[in-house]
């Protein structure tokens, strides 16, 4: 296991650079509006959320199996692998990785309540639709193996949560201004920044966010003070910042009962292009 995040494979091997990342868009996009691709990343993030929230697993896990689904779709499409089998699957392995196991039938039987609209209310998501999912536990298990293939088995993520943490306890923020930022990196991954940004930045520009969310306790000149001492690139801090309230708009116009017929569709539409 690399001992930090820039000897890590995450950062030799899954970071992209902003012209990868749109090329990679391109190929979605083709049946997809902009709009339409990022309510893709919010539904399938939200759906992720629901399936861990229904095992009760850490947020950090939850986090490790949205990556992962993330990192199989860059070179494959939705039709290849249906996304709703690769939401269990990723939940399966994120558990298996970050040392919390969970039986795999007890994986697929949360997911297919999350699935059937069951489980309706949680929060920010309401699934009402039900999503045809015809698999059992053996197709979990078939597909984990293709999921680690395509990933070549490199599994290690390293996310926003511990930098947040750290800086938190060395600047002695407010605890309002670590809840709000701790939010809206739950909210970075309904986005593709991590493949383009670092975990520290990402954390950073959670907390500048927050503290437009709650000011705390520290004076502006303090603030900017500390904001120097962190020797980041402000640039990459602002362009996070900007990514952030770009997918807050986008998000205004989602409408979660609408998604269930759009992935069918996509689906339908990459195999009538095939």
């Amino acid at each position: 296991m690399a001992a930090n995040y820039w000897e890590s494979s995450q950062f030799q091997r899954f970071l992209l650079t902003r012209f990868e990342l749109a090329e990679i868009e391109k190929m979605h996009m083709t049946q997809l509006t902009a709009n339409e691709l990022a309510y893709l990343k919010i539904y399938f993030t939200n759906l992720i959320a629901l399936v861990g929230k229904r095992l009760h697993v850490r947020q950090e896990i939850i986090a490790t199996a949205t990556v992962y689904f993330k990192r199989f779709y860059i070179n494959n499409t939705f039709y290849d692998i249906d996304p709703y089998l690769m939401t269990t699957t990723c939940m399966y392995l994120a558990c298996k990785v970050e040392e919390c196991p969970h039986n795999i039938k007890q994986v697929w039987n949360e997911s297919k309540i999350v699935f059937s609209g069951k489980f309706i209310k949680f929060g920010f998501v309401d699934v009402s639709s039900e999503i045809r999912f015809p698999y059992d536990v053996p197709d979990v298990a078939e597909c984990e193996s293709y999921l680690l293939e395509e990933m070549k088995f490199y599994l290690v993520v390293y996310h926003p949560y511990q930098v947040l943490i750290d800086i938190h306890e060395q600047a002695n923020m407010p605890k309002a201004s670590l809840q709000a930022a701790w939010s809206i990196i739950n909210d970075s991954f309904k986005t593709d920044m991590v493949f383009v940004y670092p975990p520290h930045v990402i954390a950073i520009a959670a907390l500048f966010l927050s503290r437009v969310v709650d000011q705390g306790n520290q004076s502006d000149v303090e603030a900017q003070q500390w904001y120097a001492d962190l020797n980041v690139d402000v640039t990459d801090v602002l362009q996070v910042v900007n990514e952030l309230l770009a997918v807050y708009e986008v998000w205004t116009g989602y409408v979660d009962e609408k998604m269930p017929d759009m992935v069918s569709r996509y689906i339908a539409d990459i195999a009538a292009s095939c």
